[in-house]
């Protein structure tokens, strides 16, 4: 039998967490705004125009930045705002 005790590492402090806590904010914003383009853009267009190759570049760029922004917010969570955890195996 396998028993893990998870200790905390200490509480992110600073300068660097004050900033990725601002930038997760924006970065939130800027998400919230592509995933308005996107729906309005699929929502809004014509059947003619949606079938078009141009179309679907658009939104598949679209949708690239959205998950770069998404991975940027993930990245500053883990490395700035998520506490160090120590993970212990007892037999």
């Amino acid at each position: 039998m396998h028993i893990e005790k998870i200790e905390y590492g200490p509480e992110k402090e600073g300068l660097w967490s004050q900033i990725a806590f601002a930038l997760i904010i924006i970065l939130a914003l800027i998400a919230t705004a592509i995933t308005g383009m996107i729906f309005w853009k699929i929502l809004s267009s014509d059947a003619q125009i949606s079938s078009t190759r141009q179309f679907m570049e658009d939104v598949g760029k679209l949708f690239a930045y959205l998950l770069f922004d998404l991975a940027a917010i993930i990245y500053l969570y883990v490395k700035g705002l998520l506490q160090d955890e120590y993970v212990t195996t007892l037999e």
